[in-house]
């Protein structure tokens, strides 16, 4: 069966955020964005003009979780497919928990030439199962430390 069609017209309309770099791993000029859906920027808040030279460090911040992003990068440089998790940040600064699946695309030398990542805001599904582990253990320090980040969000919005 041969298919003729846009495939931009079917990336734009995923419903899970996309983002294409390009394949250079070392900071700080890379990896760049090359593009990203609607999904991803609806969930980021950013505009794709905003996004011209910037790499996805642009959605890190205070508790992003190093340990899991330095594994991201170890994974591609084996030529593994990575999944994870972290505290990645909007535009506006509110932070939600990003769950993610990151692979290569390889050019005809055998090389990376693209990374994709496929991603998905699940702060809200988190926030459920973590609730009910609070429900089971109230002491429970993974639930409390998700919660803790959310609240402080909460208060930094309330003084500003």
């Amino acid at each position: 069966m041969q298919l003729n069609f846009d495939w931009l017209i079917v990336l734009e309309n995923l419903r899970r955020g996309i983002m294409v770099t390009d394949a250079n791993l070392n900071p700080p000029h890379g990896p760049r964005i090359v593009y990203v859906n609607r999904a991803w920027l609806k969930m980021t808040g950013y505009d794709r003009n905003e996004l011209a030279s910037e790499t996805p460090r642009l959605l890190q911040g205070k508790h992003s979780d190093r340990e899991v992003l330095a594994r991201l990068k170890q994974q591609l440089l084996n030529r593994e497919t990575f999944h994870g998790q972290t505290w990645n940040y909007r535009k506006n600064g509110q932070p939600f928990m990003m769950n993610w699946y990151c692979y290569a695309v390889y050019g005809q030398r055998g090389k990376p030439i693209y990374y994709i990542a496929e991603q998905d805001d699940i702060t809200d599904v988190e926030s459920l199962r973590l609730k009910q582990r609070l429900l089971v253990n109230p002491q429970d320090e993974e639930a409390l430390k998700f919660f803790a980040v959310l609240k402080e969000w909460k208060s930094a919005r309330r003084t500003d």
